[in-house]
């Protein structure tokens, strides 16, 4: 066969960065290199998509489907091989049967990360419990980044988010983000690093928020101000507030897009900085000074990410950060924030009204990014029977043993289910307790499209890709295991193979007036896109029924009292209290674990950083990660009622208060 360089492209995070695999003679993957031709990564790619051959060729993998042959109560899981049909069938009639005996919402579903990167399998996965009529979805998004989409949608009728205008801002500020780290979630750029090096060189700044001095911060990026973590809705009061008191609102931009201007400023007035600067952990002039060089600013941008998305108030935090870009006239100008249009069109789905909840037998509670709250998934399997607990799951692409709050509680609540059916790249910790686990291909065994950057890419492009290789052994692509299950539970009117799903790309790819065979003729699958005009922003965006941007919306008012008793609570917390924060690579205490301490000079006093995704200890089928399995830190967080923001269902994982002894 002779060895070849095909183009593809990274779906490990949102810079989707370009690259080149590069196939031997047997035409098996080898390596994975940047491409340094590319037009918009010009080169760059991280040592995470470029090791993924280590996970492709993983002798852990999952192959073939398998089948539970013992007792879920027992750790470790007794499989043996199953063809597809087998597996399927068997799924499909045990499903099929407590969907009758018991109703839809006897089932659910959860959906991971991965399928966010995963454009053909995204719909029907996030789909899948309300095509069943269930209401009991769960997904990641409740641990990462819900209450964006419900902000948005309050503030402008919309849920698409917007981006900084990097290339051309004078003054960025970055709350709860580590780009260094994360790569920009929910924005679409290679090389973080280089991004912020630009806004330094050419003579802006940048400020980052966070309790840590961040890996992002250098002497060529901007300074950290270290505040106490869950304090950051009472910072960005503050600043607006001191911006108003100094004339710094742009009265015609508001006069003109605005609406319930008085009630923000009612809200923002009750935090001066005299007031926060305590609960903040930072001075009056800190704050002050921040926000007169915000307001001074010929142009600013704002960025929050996962860091303030799961405090207790991320939905108001990123309220007050729309906000402070609204009302200093930096939303929708060059150097601003603006909608990054792509090649599909802005979203339009309306979930700013106040009729979004709904009765269940844990409370009222509405679904956010399509799910329920996560930290109620252990309570949901829970249920007497008179209120119909979950007795199925369903779990894509993920791994909620480790991923959601609570693990031995949930993994108590996982014993008493009646079927658990796992999808992913490998039999994990939430796998080695299901009934089934079926083999998934991974991104290098599938053709995709850059959906996920659509709308997020300061660059816009749209980027195609075969499947490099073809699946191994019994792996098949997520789209296809999906459509096959729908076939087995009369979701479906195809009979027989369902195919390789082109046809999903050919749809998402029409709304842009594309298609496959030209992408494949573009140089590296790319076609470069008209950027977007920043200046339109509000004829475009914005979709509320009188085109006005809603400044204080009225389904924030519950959490609007919330933020005032959450603020006294903070006041009153004694000061050699410990808090809990998550290191990327105040309800209850529900947990303890053994760890190594270390000092970190980087971390301010009284916080504590531990990172998330370990614990593989009953993991048996991960050889590699049962070698270092590490420990859950969310055995640590809050779980149940309570333990998440109502508004948007985000997990209560930032902030947690926890207590650090010596172990004798």
């Amino acid at each position: 066969m002779g060895t070849q360089v095909k183009d593809t492209f990274c779906r490990i995070c949102e810079p989707l960065c370009p690259m080149k695999a590069e196939l031997n003679e047997q035409g098996e993957v080898v390596k994975l290199v940047p491409n340094r031709e590319h037009p918009i990564s010009t080169g760059f790619s991280c040592h995470k998509g470029l090791s993924f051959t280590e996970v492709h060729h993983d002798p852990d993998r999952a192959n073939y489907p398998m089948r539970r042959r013992n007792p879920r109560t027992e750790a470790k899981g007794d499989f043996e091989r199953v063809s597809w049909d087998a597996a399927l069938t068997d799924i499909g009639k045990r499903l099929t049967a407590l969907k009758e005996k018991y109703g839809a919402d006897s089932i659910g579903t959860y959906y991971g990360n991965p399928i966010a990167f995963n454009t053909k399998a995204f719909l029907p996965a996030v789909s899948l419990a309300a095509k069943l009529g269930s209401s009991r979805c769960f997904g990641a998004s409740t641990q990462d980044m819900a209450n964006k989409p419900v902000a948005l949608a309050a503030m402008y009728g919309s849920s698409q988010w917007t981006i900084p205008d990097f290339a051309n801002t004078d003054f960025l500020l970055c709350v709860g983000g580590n780009p260094k780290v994360s790569h920009w979630t929910l924005v679409s750029t290679p090389n973080a690093m280089g991004v912020l090096r630009d806004i330094h060189q050419r003579g802006g700044k940048v400020v980052f928020v966070n309790p840590r001095k961040i890996e992002s911060s250098t002497p060529k990026t901007g300074e950290v101000l270290q505040v106490k973590p869950d304090s950051d809705v009472y910072l960005l009061a503050a600043l607006i507030h001191h911006i108003d008191q100094r004339g710094g609102f742009d009265d015609a931009i508001m006069a003109k897009y605005g609406k319930r201007i008085d009630e923000l400023r009612a809200f923002v007035g009750q935090y001066p900085a005299s007031r926060v600067a305590d609960v903040v952990g930072v001075s009056v002039e800190q704050i002050t000074g921040l926000a007169e060089q915000f307001m001074a600013a010929r142009s600013a941008s704002v960025y929050m990410a996962t860091g303030v998305n799961q405090s207790r108030q991320g939905t108001l935090a990123y309220w007050l950060l729309n906000m402070l870009s609204f009302v200093t006239g930096n939303l929708g100008k060059p150097g601003g924030n603006y909608y990054a249009r792509g090649f599909l069109p802005v979203s339009t789905s309306e979930v700013a009204s106040t009729d979004v909840f709904f009765d269940t037998p844990l409370g009222e509670m509405r679904h956010s990014y399509g799910a329920l709250p996560g930290n109620l998934m252990a309570d949901f399997m829970e249920l007497e029977e008179k209120d119909n607990p979950v007795r199925a799951l369903i779990v894509l692409s993920g791994n909620p043993l480790l991923s959601i709050s609570g693990e031995q509680r949930l993994r108590k609540a996982f014993e008493k289910l009646e079927l658990i059916v796992c999808i992913d790249l490998y039999r994990n910790a939430t796998g080695e307790m299901a009934d089934y686990v079926l083999p998934a291909s991974d991104w290098l065994e599938r053709e995709d499209i850059n959906h996920v950057g659509n709308g997020a890419q300061p660059k816009p492009y749209i980027h195609y890709t075969d499947a490099v290789v073809a699946p191994k052994y019994e792996r098949k692509n997520d789209w296809w295991i999906l459509s096959r299950l729908d076939q087995e539970l009369g979701l479906s009117e195809v009979e027989g193979d369902p195919g390789d799903g082109g046809e999903v790309l050919d749809g998402f790819l029409s709304a842009g007036n594309l298609d496959r065979a030209a992408l494949r003729a573009e140089p590296f699958g790319s076609k470069l896109l008209e950027p977007a005009d920043k200046g339109d922003f509000f004829d475009y965006l914005l979709r509320h029924p009188d085109r006005k941007v809603d400044c204080c919306p009225d389904i924030f008012s519950d959490s609007l009292v919330r933020a005032e008793a959450i603020f006294t609570e903070l006041a009153s917390e004694p000061r050699d209290l410990l808090k809990l924060i998550s290191l990327r690579t105040n309800y209850m205490h529900n947990g303890a674990l053994d760890t190594t301490l270390k000092f970190d000079d980087s971390l301010r006093s009284g916080v504590v950083a531990m990172s998330h995704g370990y614990g593989h200890q009953y993991a048996g089928a991960l050889s590699r990660a049962q070698a270092r399995p590490g420990v859950n830190v969310n055995q640590l967080l809050p779980t149940g009622p309570g333990s998440y923001e109502k508004l948007s269902n985000m997990s209560h994982m930032n902030g947690v208060v926890v207590q650090v002894e010596a172990r004798v």
